[in-house]
């Protein structure tokens, strides 16, 4: 993954407002109505932990046992939340149709492509964890 677009990107997104979180569940709640009685009815607080563990993601990007370890728990912790996979896939194209709205004319495909390949990492480890926890339960 290329940290200096990820990192760029966001930066481009969020910036001093914070904006993208926000935006992101607006656009999530708008195409996925079904998955709005998951999330308390003040989004902000939640908005608020979703950016920093964005944060957190791309700062850790070159550590690989913090990424499995902290990104696996939170799998097994969104799938005791009722978070199923086809909802990893949703969130990855709010998220990118989040960035793309608020990157506006400086936004590249590159960039799409990077948030592309970083969310399907981030789905891919937080699933792992979730399954690892399933199997154990058997």
């Amino acid at each position: 993954m290329d940290k200096d677009i990820l990192t760029e990107s966001l930066l481009l997104v969020d910036g001093q407002e914070h904006a993208l979180t926000p935006r992101f569940y607006s656009i999530l709640f708008e195409r996925y109505p079904a998955v709005r009685p998951m999330f308390s009815a003040d989004i902000a607080p939640q908005a608020k932990m979703l950016r920093e563990a964005v944060v957190a993601v791309v700062d850790h990007l070159d550590d690989a046992a913090w990424l499995s370890g902290t990104l696996g728990a939170l799998g097994r912790k969104h799938a005791g939340l009722g978070v199923t996979p086809p909802m990893y896939d949703a969130v990855a194209e709010c998220m990118i149709a989040a960035m793309e709205e608020l990157g506006g004319d400086e936004w590249t495909p590159e960039m799409t492509a990077a948030w592309t390949e970083a969310l399907g990492a981030v789905a891919g480890l937080m699933l792992a964890g979730a399954e690892a926890d399933q199997a154990e339960a058997v």
